[in-house]
């Protein structure tokens, strides 16, 4: 009965792996003509004009889109293009929410279709880079860290995630605020290049770029140092396991000895 049941189980997890990766192919064809207006400056400004005319279904469709940028790799981050429709405040707000959104689409999706799915959406390479994650010893304080280095690939991270043994509620609480500097920054960059702030705009400009220079130049050095110390940390908990068991089975052997004599006697 149990087998019948986990092959139940299995054909529905193939069956909806298959429908999300049909499904991801189209909105990425979908999103074809959105990825051609974000990379062009005019292509931008349609976007703006066309989300702003239509209000609160504008903010229902850039929502969608920041949701998909997570979703969908293809997409570019359009956080500033949020600052710039709806002000620093408010586009931080929508940006963070679809963000969210986007994350715990993917991490549940993750958790429950397993590994084929990340192997089928994620390059290689990354899954090898990132592999050290799945051992749970303090992988909340390296995933902060992670998320919170410019350059390092967060919607990557997104789908590797699930697989650690993370608990959701220490990623979605601990984890997912290491995102919030990066986007308001972008978001109010946004708001200050629209409303014509121009010594704020650069400010921000200037900090956006140092930041990302530096998230280019040490991202893997930070990657490397994190594996290290997470294998450190590792083999510290192993030693000390083994040192428990052979501690409890010294004295049980103690014990057992204790008692032999006291029967003996």
């Amino acid at each position: 009965m149990s087998k019948k049941i986990n092959k139940d189980s299995m054909k529905y997890k193939i069956i909806a792996f298959v429908i999300f990766v049909i499904f991801l192919i189209c909105i990425t064809i979908a999103a074809f003509p959105v990825y051609k207006l974000l990379k062009t400056q005019e292509g931008r400004v349609q976007l703006q004009n066309f989300i702003v005319s239509y209000k609160t279904l504008g903010i229902l469709v850039f929502l969608i889109i920041q949701t998909l940028q997570v979703v969908v790799a293809i997409i570019p981050p359009i956080q500033i293009v949020g600052g710039m429709m709806f002000g620093g405040v408010v586009g931080s707000i929508l940006s963070l929410a679809g963000v969210f959104l986007g994350t715990v689409a993917v991490f549940y999706l993750v958790r429950w279709l397993g590994r084929p799915l990340v192997e089928a959406l994620v390059d290689k390479k990354q899954i090898r880079k990132f592999k050290f994650l799945e051992d749970g010893e303090r992988l909340e304080h390296i995933l902060f860290i992670l998320f919170l280095i410019p350059g390092t690939p967060k919607d990557t991270l997104a789908y590797l995630v699930p697989l650690t043994k993370i608990d959701a509620r220490k990623f979605f609480c601990y984890v997912m605020p290491a995102r919030i500097p990066a986007i308001v920054i972008s978001c109010f960059l946004g708001s200050s290049i629209s409303g014509g702030h121009k010594v704020t705009a650069i400010v921000l400009m200037c900090l956006f770029i140092v930041c990302a220079i530096l998230g280019l130049i040490f991202r893997d050095r930070v990657v490397n140092f994190l594996k290290n110390r997470k294998e450190k940390i590792v083999d510290r908990v192993q030693k000390n396991k083994a040192i428990k068991i052979e501690e409890a089975v010294s004295i049980d052997t103690i014990n057992n000895t204790t008692n032999k004599t006291d029967i003996t006697d």
